[in-house]
């Protein structure tokens, strides 16, 4: 869900005195694709795993396996009984009240979907996968609703960047500062884990980039990273 919420479009409304957050893609159908994923998957084969792959135009979520005998790609957006391949990681999830109910979680994707103004998701059955396609909405129709994109389009790439970058105030800082900002206290842990890669990444720029070892040499987020860092 995480990698959905950095790369989907957000649009909210003021509805009394809050304002309502929707994803591009409604989050229940999303969030139900995945634990339908995790509970339906083969598991026997282990080399390979469950995939997201987000395009300009829709969302595919791929499970490694093959529809039950009893479901297809058309009457699987009927309403229909529960044939699980893993009986008991489908149990699991029930009590712990991840799965609402057997055998209603595509017609939960479609209505939710349905309900938001998308086109109905659709099933296909690939070599050695299920997938599910889900269509996003179009650029003329995000630019209407006044969505946002949630995140930047760069990766962090580390636990320690993203932490220096939360942890960072804006304008430019030394690296004791930055340092005391973290609590660290080696100089040579800092640029090894955290202000080089930062700087590899784009989320940390140097006000002096042609001269590394300038006496007055300080470093500040990029726009980027302070972009993300808002949209947190």
């Amino acid at each position: 869900m995480s990698f959905f919420f950095k790369w989907l479009a957000l649009s909210g409304k003021i509805v009394g005195l809050y304002r309502e957050e929707h994803l591009e893609i409604p989050y229940e159908a999303l969030r139900e694709a995945l634990i339908n994923a995790l509970c339906h998957r083969n598991y026997e084969q282990y080399n390979i795993c469950i995939g997201i792959a987000i395009y300009d135009d829709r969302i595919e979520i791929e499970s490694p396996g093959k529809f039950p005998p009893q479901i297809t790609p058309e009457n699987i957006k009927q309403e229909h009984g529960s044939f699980p391949h893993n009986p008991i990681m489908a149990d699991f999830l029930f009590k712990t009240t991840f799965l609402e109910s057997w055998g209603s979680g595509a017609r939960r994707i479609i209505d939710t979907c349905k309900a938001q103004g998308l086109p109905e998701p659709t099933w296909e059955e690939r070599t050695g996968y299920v997938v599910l396609i889900l269509n996003r909405p179009s650029k003329e129709t995000l630019e209407r609703i006044g969505s946002t994109q949630v995140g930047p389009k760069f990766d962090l790439g580390s636990t320690q960047v993203r932490l220096l970058v939360e942890m960072s105030p804006e304008g430019y800082l030394s690296v004791p500062e930055m340092m005391n900002c973290l609590g660290i206290k080696s100089r040579k842990n800092f640029r090894e884990n955290y202000l080089n890669p930062a700087i590899r990444a784009g989320a940390v720029e140097a006000k002096y980039p042609d001269s590394p070892f300038h006496p007055k040499q300080r470093y500040k987020l990029t726009k980027a990273a302070s972009l993300w860092k808002q949209n947190q």
